[in-house]
């Protein structure tokens, strides 16, 4: 890649002002790409009035559909007079939105590389919900798109594997990252109790489900032998704990979520359901924190065997008994936080990729 590329990165949905792991993992990949010709197409339920971004409001799901159209025309418009111009279609969205796109993109921009930044395998997640048209069409658009475009990505070898096997699709990784963050500014809330974190929208099912398990397997196991040890939630306004031992934050902002991982004395994470990688676990390891967490939940990640503080199980009581145990653990290592910071340092991690493509 050279400096003189443009590049349009497009995302179906708002990615400014990072409110999720893939809004953060969109906006930050876009910001690292060192090229001045660069552009960022998102929909968004509010106005935005950032630089080198163009934001096309949405009120629905539908209006998604009805305004894809808006968007190829933009990306037409952008690309016009361009030598050979570079298209990233962010894939944390549903992926029909994506096959409709290049679709209207296709014959026009012959000469343009698509690119699809996969954030996990699509259909698997919908298969999940048990509907079966839209597990089916997910399917047939995941297919579509990998054997079309140019190149297909994944974040981990877990994925490459599994997308080679369904699809017959020779797929790139490009690991997910975090912008590293000074870790000895942030400062921390202080609380008169210990607390275990956790951190995800239950407005995604995966988040929702092992939230379920913490609050009705996990947590009651916990408090049957230490009744002072709480665990506080982020990342939802609904929530409402009837138990003095469960604490909703609410939605936090990254400066908040980082206060609250660098003063919990364990993260804990039991997602039964996951694919990719989860941003989340990347950050409780740059923040050189013990993590109890389930198999799935650290698939994707780049684990060194002895440097790191994680304990996996998909045993309640185990995990119980692994939050007692460690309870009381150091809340910060300064040397494996810097070995995790130089592995997912999401600057290096798109410097290096671009240089490939």
């Amino acid at each position: 890649m050279k400096k003189k590329n443009n590049f349009i990165v497009i995302n179906f949905f708002r990615v400014t002002n990072p409110d999720s792991g893939a809004s953060e993992i969109s906006y930050n990949f876009f910001k690292n790409i060192p090229s001045k010709d660069k552009k960022l197409i998102q929909f968004s339920e509010n106005k935005q009035n950032i630089k080198n971004v163009k934001t096309i409001k949405i009120n629905s799901k539908i209006d998604k559909i009805l305004k894809i159209k808006e968007i190829a025309k933009l990306t037409t418009n952008y690309c016009r007079n361009k030598k050979n111009p570079i298209i990233i279609i962010e894939g944390a969205s549903w992926v029909g939105y994506t096959f409709l796109l290049y679709n209207f993109l296709k014959n026009k921009l012959a000469n343009a590389k698509f690119i699809y930044h996969s954030h996990n395998i699509e259909y698997f997640l919908r298969k999940q919900k048990n509907n079966f048209l839209i597990s089916f069409l997910t399917e047939y658009f995941e297919n579509y798109i990998g054997k079309n475009f140019d190149i297909f990505t994944c974040v981990s070898n877990f994925d490459k594997k599994k997308l080679k096997k369904i699809y017959n699709i020779k797929a790139k990784i490009l690991s997910n990252g975090i912008t590293l963050p000074k870790i000895e500014k942030i400062k921390v809330k202080k609380f008169k109790f210990k607390y275990i974190f956790f951190c995800g929208s239950i407005e995604y099912f995966p988040n929702k489900e092992a939230l379920k398990i913490l609050v009705n397997n996990i947590m009651p196991k916990v408090n049957d032998i230490d009744p002072s040890i709480k665990l506080i939630v982020s990342g939802n306004k609904s929530i409402k704990f009837q138990n003095k031992n469960l604490i909703n934050a609410g939605f936090v902002n990254k400066n908040e979520f980082y206060s609250f991982l660098k003063g919990a004395s364990l993260f804990v994470n039991p997602m039964q359901t996951a694919f990719g990688s989860q941003v989340k676990m990347i950050s409780a390891l740059v923040f050189g924190k013990t993590i109890i967490s389930s198999k799935k939940a650290t698939l994707g990640l780049d684990i060194h065997k002895k440097k790191n503080k994680l304990f996996i199980t998909d045993n309640d009581k185990k995990f119980a008994d692994l939050i007692l145990k460690n309870i009381d653990a150091e809340k910060f290592d300064n040397k494996l936080s810097k070995f995790y910071q130089n592995i997912y340092s999401l600057k290096k991690i798109t410097m290096n990729f671009l240089k490939e493509i």
